[in-house]
């Protein structure tokens, strides 16, 4: 027999239904906001000796300008476009930008450090963003299939008018 008192609980299936409710708010609240800094820290701490001195000015060139420009909130295929077409052309960019020693590696590291600022929506998969290689897999995968970004919505997504 259970003696059931109000605000109680006092069988198993009341039990591990509560168990299961904490831990999806402890998981979604609690566990995805330190996950969240430190993938922020490790990218704070990423080691630019793979990169050249002028690569590294490159990287924070474009952050800064990128940051600056685009919206908060920006959804992953306008992202995804945004990092394939400067891998094709930096045509997109202001003249005095055009300079600037943009390799895979480069832009994978200032799209991964992007994904951390940014509020990134509507993503397919649950892949990791937040990361330089997913980048450049991600620009593999549309080389192999064969698909060409969209450079008129990029230009609409940095100089909205």
């Amino acid at each position: 027999m259970s003696h059931k008192r109000k605000g109680q609980l006092t069988t198993s299936p009341e039990w591990a239904k509560h168990l299961r409710k904490i831990g999806k708010r402890f998981f979604w609240k609690g566990e995805r906001i330190a996950e969240k800094r430190m993938i922020e820290k490790n990218i704070s701490e990423f080691d630019f000796q793979a990169l050249s001195e002028s690569e590294v000015d490159s990287a924070e060139k474009l952050y800064e300008y990128l940051n600056n420009k685009l919206p908060h909130s920006l959804t992953y295929e306008d992202l995804h476009n945004l990092y394939y077409s400067l891998f094709c052309t930096l045509d997109i960019l202001p003249e005095n930008f055009r300079y600037l020693k943009l390799t895979k590696e480069v832009l994978a590291f200032t799209f991964a450090k992007l994904s951390t600022k940014k509020n990134v929506t509507e993503l397919m998969y649950n892949d990791n963003i937040m990361n330089e290689n997913h980048w450049i897999e991600q620009t593999a995968i549309s080389m192999r299939a064969d698909e060409w970004p969209n450079h008129e919505n990029v230009k609409k997504l940095i100089e909205p008018n």
